[in-house]
């Protein structure tokens, strides 16, 4: 006689959960509250690295427990990768925003070691002295790069929680209704 067998086979998601999910989401709250922490840029870009590191061991960890038959990502692999991709531009514009305010800092710097020496800096080459309108611009140089390195601080943030709150939806979408 012929006997039917039927084998059940269930993942247990709250491990993922535990372990996976809720780890990596706390490396991007973490990444986003790095924003708000006024600190030196450079411990920020530190910080930043160390983050791309521990979501790289995840993925590591997610490589030897997912199985690997399928001819899909799953989606647990897609979450882990674009927070890895997310973290890693947000810590590009990290260094594009310390170049900046490198930039404006040795700006200021030069004119604060001409105004301690007692001289002006763009008065240096007393047989051409430089006009007024270059006077000008020299001074508002420094507040300039310092300027642009705010915006581009603030409008990246506004743009990153923008893009995690799209993302975490479609993600909710895609994990709630297949």
């Amino acid at each position: 006689s012929l006997s039917l067998l039927q084998i059940t086979i269930k993942r247990r998601p709250l491990l993922y959960v535990i372990n996976i999910i809720i780890p990596v989401f706390f490396f991007l709250v973490l990444d986003l509250i790095s924003f708000f922490v006024d600190s030196n840029i450079s411990e920020k870009v530190t910080f930043k690295v160390t983050l791309l590191l521990s979501i790289s061991v995840m993925l590591l960890v997610i490589n030897n427990t997912l199985p690997s038959t399928g001819t899909e990502i799953p989606l647990i692999g897609v979450f882990c990768g674009v927070i890895f991709f997310l973290i890693a531009i947000s810590m590009m514009e990290t260094i594009l925003v310390n170049y900046l305010s490198i930039k404006g800092a040795e700006k200021r710097s030069v004119e604060t070691k001409a105004a301690v020496s007692g001289q002006d800096v763009g008065v240096i080459d007393q047989q051409n002295p430089p006009d007024s309108v270059r006077d000008q611009n020299e001074e508002k140089t420094p507040l300039y790069w310092t300027r642009v390195a705010r915006i581009i601080n603030v409008t990246f943030l506004v743009l990153y929680i923008i893009t995690i709150i799209a993302f975490m939806s479609k993600l909710w979408t895609l994990w709630y209704h297949p």
